[in-house]
């Protein structure tokens, strides 16, 4: 039954000109991915389903999904929101163990200004996001300023003194993960500039690193709206630099 709507779709094409129009044959192709094929993984949030992502989690008052109204290239970004305090909207992918070494993260990220930024984590990469405490390191905006939670450590959180967020525009996120029991770092850039740059805390859990998840990860105590979107994400084992 498939081959006369194939034969249908070349005819439209050939009459009206699909060239590469990736909505029209449905393949709906990331082009800044396509390029990066040393990347563990890579999301320009351009499939409407996201579905090079796991299946989207909610948890009580949030929401997710991929909003063409705002995005920093391309056709889509990941959008994701919460109400109430103790909510999640997250999509997340597995990728190989690691036990060492190191890992690289670039993702552009737009916070709208009307918002507040209670603890809220954004980012999450490590080996299980439940039960509480979690195994991995929490990335979050604590009143603006970029955070690290990472509760099998002492002390376990770290926030920013350098900067706090830009609102209302995009913005690059970097972040650094080393990878180690007792030597693990953690650094984050936000447009160039260092953020936080932590060293000699543990960041390998028992089950290593495998997973990251992007959205709302977690509200935690704020009750009030959160927003986020997302763009451009790329995961890799060396430095991924700002476009």
């Amino acid at each position: 039954m498939r081959a006369p709507a194939v034969r249908n779709l070349v005819w439209l094409c050939a009459l009206t000109g699909c060239g590469n129009d990736d909505y029209v044959i449905g393949r709906f192709v990331d082009e800044g991915c396509a390029a990066r094929k040393d990347a563990i993984f890579c999301s320009g949030f351009e499939k409407p389903d996201l579905s090079e992502w796991d299946q989207p989690a909610v948890v009580n008052a949030a929401q997710i999904s991929q909003t063409d109204r705002l995005e920093h290239s391309g056709r889509g970004a990941l959008y994701a929101s919460s109400t109430k305090a103790e909510s999640a909207a997250v999509v997340s992918t597995e990728f190989p163990r690691l036990d060492a070494g190191e890992l690289f993260l670039r993702v552009y990220v737009y916070v709208p200004s009307d918002v507040d930024t209670m603890t809220t984590n954004v980012l999450f990469l490590g080996d299980q996001p439940t039960p509480d405490p979690f195994k991995g390191v929490d990335f979050n905006f604590e009143s603006g300023a970029p955070e690290i939670f990472v509760p099998e450590n002492d002390p376990n959180r770290f926030t920013s003194t350098a900067l706090v967020i830009p609102r209302d525009v995009w913005f690059c996120y970097q972040v650094r993960l080393a990878i180690d029991e007792e030597e693990g770092a953690v650094s984050i850039q936000v447009d160039g500039n260092v953020a936080l740059d932590e060293s000699g805390i543990d960041t390998l859990p028992p089950g290593g690193v495998h997973l990251l998840r992007a959205g709302v990860d977690w509200s935690s105590k704020q009750e009030t709206p959160f927003a986020v979107y997302m763009d451009d994400l790329v995961l890799a084992t060396s430095e991924i630099a700002c476009d």
